[in-house]
């Protein structure tokens, strides 16, 4: 694949990877927002009228 290079340890073990965001911006994007909501899975949810009038009542929002 063009645009993707490895670094390799001593033991020829790949450790890095350089991505050319050029040509794979789009994709790396996308695995990041996929390791966030991965990560924020078991986050506490809030109904969005709550969260717009917590936004207001902070003065964050015009009413």
């Amino acid at each position: 694949m063009t645009g993707i290079r490895y670094i390799t340890d001593d033991r020829g073990q790949k450790t890095d990877l350089i991505i050319n965001l050029k040509e794979h911006g789009q994709i790396v994007e996308d695995l990041l927002d996929a390791l966030l909501v991965e990560e924020r899975r078991n986050e506490e949810t809030m109904p969005f009228d709550e969260f717009v009038n917590s936004l207001k009542a902070e003065g964050k929002l015009d009413e």
